[in-house]
C-alpha cells in the first residue's frame, strides 16, 4: 500500500515553506521516524519524519521548492 508523506504542520504556526535539504531518494529503504527532508520557514525548521516502514516510490518536491500545508512531500510503500 503506498502512502502520502504531506506537510500536516510546520513550527510555530508557520503556513508555508522551503524544501530544504533532502535526505532520502528513490528506492531507499526507511523505518519509522527516519528524517525524510527539511522545511524551511521565517519562524523556523521543521524536519519532516517517516511514519512507516517502508520504500520510498516517489519525491513529489525537489530542494528549493515553496510548499505549504497539505502539500505531498513523497510517497511511501509500506512494507
Amino acid at each position: 500500500m503506498v502512502v502520502k508523506v504531506k506537510v500536516d504542520k510546520l513550527i510555530k504556526s508557520g503556513k508555508q515553506g522551503k524544501v530544504g535539504k533532502i535526505s532520502v531518494k528513490v528506492d531507499d529503504a526507511v523505518k519509522t521516524g527516519d528524517k525524510l527532508m527539511q522545511i524551511e520557514s521565517v519562524k523556523g525548521n521543521t524536519v519532516i519524519k517517516s511514519k512507516y516502514n517502508g520504500t520510498i516510490k516517489n519525491i513529489s518536491v525537489s530542494e528549493g521548492a515553496n510548499v505549504k500545508i497539505g502539500d505531498t512531500l513523497a510517497e511511501i510503500e509500506k512494507e
